[in-house]
């Protein structure tokens, strides 16, 4: 090469391209909260998630009755202050599955055909519901029963918890073992709320023939892992209402904080002597 060309070349620092490594996506399970429990308590929130799946479109529900995208706000925050709340009082931890993708892209809470439109959609839904197959799986294994709290929230009645068991159907163990105490009672998970001052629909006094509120009798979660079923886990759809799950002065984590006592009273009365 002639000194002519070189010329131009001297004092001038030769700086390295540097080529930034592609980030790697986030795969499903990144979209879900799990934490394996060594007790026979699950708990369940799928509607409290804000992330955006990626590549999966909106939903626009067409042909689906009951149709729904709207946030549960703050539902995850409960369930996971619930959990570390009674892994204190009951030295053993919950399991645990809370969804943090956002319910318009897919809903867990609706059967597989009903809860996605798009195919890509499909890994997420499966990575919620593996782990909590598999959580109810491993309770009736060790224990023999158990209880499966699912999480959500309604704006209707602002200060009221709603009841969902379809009725009592998602209860069969529980009521056939204790009797309708194990779900009103004193001792009862809605019976404590109850008694500590919250508003329980249909109200824990009420006759046992009293129907729960049309719109949050219990959804998918429950009536397929509740106790008239194979899993042998008495299954309560928790709608909390909007006052109780807000941020301001912590009354999201109020909530969690009573709720674990409840479960924790529950707990020594209906599933302490559970098999283990």
């Amino acid at each position: 090469m002639s000194r002519s060309l070189l010329a131009p070349l001297v004092g001038v620092a030769l700086v390295p391209v540097l080529v930034a490594a592609p980030e790697e996506a986030a795969t499903p399970a990144e979209f879900v909260v799990v934490q394996k429990g060594t007790l026979p308590i699950i708990v369940s929130a799928p509607h409290g998630g804000r992330k955006k799946v990626p590549d999966v479109p909106e939903r626009v529900g067409t042909g689906i009755a009951q149709f729904a995208t709207v946030l549960d706000a703050n539902t995850d925050l409960v369930a996971e202050r619930f959990s570390a709340e009674l892994e204190k009082l009951l030295d053993g931890k919950p399991w645990l599955v809370v969804a943090k993708f956002e319910r318009k892209y897919l809903d867990v809470n609706r059967p597989r055909e009903q809860a996605y439109e798009s195919d890509k959609a499909k890994p997420y839904y499966d990575a919620y519901h593996e782990p909590l197959e598999a959580a109810c799986k491993a309770v009736r294994a060790k224990f023999g029963r158990g209880l499966l709290l699912d999480v959500h929230g309604q704006g209707e009645f602002k200060d009221a918890i709603c009841r969902g068991t379809q009725n009592g159907k998602t209860v069969t163990v529980l009521k056939d073992r204790d009797g309708w105490r194990g779900l009103t009672g004193k001792r009862s998970v809605l019976g404590f709320l109850q008694n500590r001052g919250y508003k329980v629909l249909p109200s824990c006094d009420a006759d046992e023939k009293a129907r729960e509120e049309p719109k949050f009798t219990g959804g998918y979660i429950v009536g397929t892992y509740g106790s008239h079923t194979g899993y042998a886990i008495d299954a309560i759809q928790l709608e909390f209402g909007s006052f109780l799950r807000e941020r301001e002065r912590d009354k999201y984590a109020k909530t969690a904080k009573d709720l674990a006592d409840a479960v924790a009273a529950f707990y020594d009365e209906f599933l302490k002597d559970a098999k283990k």
